[in-house]
């Protein structure tokens, strides 16, 4: 039997940070796995662990995504997230969205739907249809890197597992770049950043990883 595995990151831009501000991500980072590879250690889908590590991600301001998102050029907080299920090879998302909780979560559910990427308003009122919970993403730090006018954290957050019964899945969630062009659309939402045949969920410029189609170039184009 396979033995499961689970890979989380928090994004790119590590190397600029203090060296407390580091530490808390390690320590951040640690906690999240230890709460999500027991879902794999138990049996559980490499999709139920990565959207649950993706999850805690979203839900932790110390992160670019969810509740640490950044703020767009006209004060605005849009957020994206996918998911690829690599037992099925689909992928869902949502594009652009505004002040769902976590937009992982929206991704997840579009997986059982014929319209499986959906963005900005047509994003979050089937968020709303579906009752997912709704909270403001405006955290202390957002404003003043926006006061600032500056990009501030870089990167996605995302999760890559492989569970016993050799399942592979992929998630990715942004909270942008920080006082971009209104509406920009990220790598994240696409197979660009987020692939499953193989295990990728990238990090980085989303313009950069998107010209290049780093995850499905990564994944070979071959299959388990």
């Amino acid at each position: 039997m396979q033995i499961p595995l689970l890979l989380v990151h928090g994004g790119a831009g590590v190397k600029a940070m203090s060296e407390e501000r580091h530490r808390a991500y390690v320590e951040s980072l640690k906690r999240i796995l230890e709460q999500t590879y027991p879902v794999l250690a138990r049996g559980g889908s490499a999709v139920t662990a990565v959207v649950r590590a993706v999850e805690l991600l979203e839900n932790d301001p110390l992160y670019n995504a969810g509740l640490g998102s950044k703020i767009q050029r006209d004060g605005k907080i849009r957020m994206s997230a996918s998911l690829m299920d690599g037992r099925r090879l689909r992928f869902s998302g949502c594009v652009n969205v505004e002040r769902v909780k976590n937009p992982i979560r929206l991704a997840k559910l579009l997986q059982t739907r014929d319209d499986r990427v959906l963005a900005e308003a047509g994003a979050r009122q089937f968020a709303r249809e579906a009752g997912l919970p709704f909270a403001s993403p405006f955290t202390p730090r957002a404003r003043a890197d926006f006061k600032r006018r500056r990009q501030g954290r870089s990167g996605t957050v995302g999760a890559v597992a492989l569970d016993r019964k050799h399942r592979l899945a992929a998630a990715t969630s942004t909270g942008g770049r920080g006082f971009e062009y209104p509406h920009r659309v990220s790598d994240t939402p696409t197979v660009a950043a987020n692939f499953a045949n193989r295990l990728v969920s990238a990090s980085g410029v989303g313009e950069e990883i998107v010209e290049h189609a780093v995850a499905a170039r990564i994944s070979g184009g071959h299959l388990f």
